[in-house]
């Protein structure tokens, strides 16, 4: 995955994977970054779902149709939803709901706007710097003994068999709806962007398409 392209595809998923997590399926789209007024424009996403989000509890975000749908996913891959909620229902819950403005994390201004529009469309994205990504990404499981740096993490770790991870030629990228590693992030000086969307059973594949082509806009000053 090394031309920018437009449209957003799936990404090849083993059969390991497709076998043992039924339905779960990511797009990608490459984009290149343009910086000048991209942290504003994450900003102004940011303020326009502020006041979405308010006036909501946490049991009615945890029970939103679509939020629900990555907390099943949760469950699937092993971890508690309720101890490591999926991105968008822990992006909503400590940077909008009862938060004044302003109170969502800042990362850098391609992470920031990406996860605006993750919670604008509720679907959960990634991104990482296409340029330190080693042939094509795909979804598929650990065999087990593979190390892996996560971000954030002192040291690396060896993960077990079984796993759900994207992967490249050279290494696991990413503990799957968990953990992001360290080796792909992005960083300012990153200029061009892998973007990913997880479609899962009660997220079509459409609305997740759409999200990225908006993404992938705003980072490149099109949005």
């Amino acid at each position: 995955m090394t031309e920018t392209t437009t449209t957003p595809a799936p990404i090849t998923v083993d059969a390991a994977a497709a076998d043992a997590f039924p339905g779960v399926e990511v797009l990608a789209t490459v984009a290149d970054v343009r910086a000048e007024g991209l942290a504003d424009a994450a900003e102004k996403l940011w303020l326009d779902q502020h006041p979405v989000w308010q006036g909501h509890s946490r049991s009615e975000i945890r029970n939103h149709p679509r939020v629900a749908a990555y907390r099943e996913l949760s469950k699937l891959i092993g971890t508690d939803p309720d101890r490591q909620p999926p991105s968008i229902q822990a992006l909503i819950d400590r940077g909008l709901r009862g938060k004044p403005a302003g109170s969502w994390p800042r990362i850098n201004p391609v992470v920031d706007a990406v996860n605006a529009v993750a919670v604008a469309d509720l679907a959960a994205l990634g991104v990482f710097d296409a340029d330190k990504v080693t042939g094509p990404v795909r979804l598929t499981v650990s065999r087990g003994g593979e190390s892996f740096l996560a971000l954030g993490a002192d040291h690396s770790a060896e993960l077990d068999a079984g796993r759900l991870v994207l992967a490249d030629d050279a290494r696991v990228l990413s503990l799957f709806a968990h953990r992001d590693g360290v080796h792909q992030s992005v960083t300012a000086a990153s200029t061009r962007v892998v973007l990913l969307g997880c479609v899962v059973p009660g997220i079509d594949r459409a609305s997740v398409a759409d999200a990225l082509v908006r993404a992938a806009a705003l980072v490149s000053g099109r949005g």
